[in-house]
């Protein structure tokens, strides 16, 4: 039987692929779930560096099971029910993600919409093939983007870019995502996985708690004044150059001994 969701594991790369594309890759609770898991081990187990999220067929993702959704939350049941579950879930699924001290990759395949969207603000690094676009359709449905496709986008796009795909519910292609800030890197279509995989294991074999503290650095550091942002610098690589130095004395030594 088909999963909707699957994982491999592969030098220090966690390889988490939608596999939903007669449903254009729509996500449901349970490849929630197993995203969730993967964020988990990745932060737990030192064995693995990087999550790399990826989809099979022509669409990355059109966001949430819209169906499904709406099964779950008839109208009967209340807003104050349905506010509450998805701050739960959803918005814990997404803190989660931007937290983790080791990188988390999306390699866009195709159209990416609603909560995918809002999935690539959580995350570190937006790698798109020149099929991609952007899309937050919530507002022509008469609600916003109210899973960070407000609140980060904002942040990663500023206000202009925010308002473009937020409030006018616009639609972005690849090349404009990537003058927008959204994503890091276009590729077409016959190269990306390839692209995407090497970058992955690039990330992977960077120390590792080097690109953590990076990671908690340049986030603390957007919000914090020029000065701020200095000190965080030296703080945070102080013990980073203290190991560093352990490792040349312990090198040096090692070839004295030899």
């Amino acid at each position: 039987m088909k999963e909707d969701i699957t994982r491999a594991d592969s030098d220090g790369v966690i390889v988490v692929t939608l596999n939903r594309p007669e449903k254009r890759n729509a996500m449901t609770i349970a490849m929630r779930e197993t995203l969730f898991r993967a964020v988990d081990d990745l932060r737990d187990n030192d064995d693995l560096r990087v999550l790399l999220i990826r989809a099979e067929g022509p669409f990355f993702t059109a966001g949430i099971d819209v169906k499904e959704h709406y099964a779950l939350y008839p109208p009967s049941r209340g807003m104050q029910e349905f506010r509450r579950d998805y701050r739960r879930n959803i918005h814990r699924f997404l803190d989660e993600m931007e937290a983790v001290e080791k990188p988390i990759v999306m390699a866009i395949n195709g159209p990416c919409l609603g909560l995918g969207v809002e999935m690539a603000g959580a995350v570190d690094f937006r790698l798109a093939s020149t099929d991609a676009r952007f899309a937050l359709p919530e507002v022509d449905m008469g609600i916003i983007a109210g899973s960070g496709g407000t609140s980060r986008i904002v942040r990663l796009c500023g206000v202009g870019w925010a308002k473009w795909l937020g409030m006018a519910g616009e639609p972005i292609d690849a090349q404009t995502a990537l003058a927008a800030g959204l994503v890091q890197a276009v590729w077409a279509p016959a190269e990306f996985d390839e692209k995407a995989m090497d970058f992955c294991r690039r990330l992977a074999g960077k120390p590792i708690d080097a690109v953590g503290m990076a990671k908690l650095a340049i986030d603390l550091c957007r919000d914090l004044d020029r000065a701020g942002g200095r000190t965080l610098e030296r703080i945070a690589n102080t013990p980073l150059i203290l190991d560093g130095n352990k490792r040349i004395a312990d090198r040096d030594a090692e070839k004295d001994r030899s």
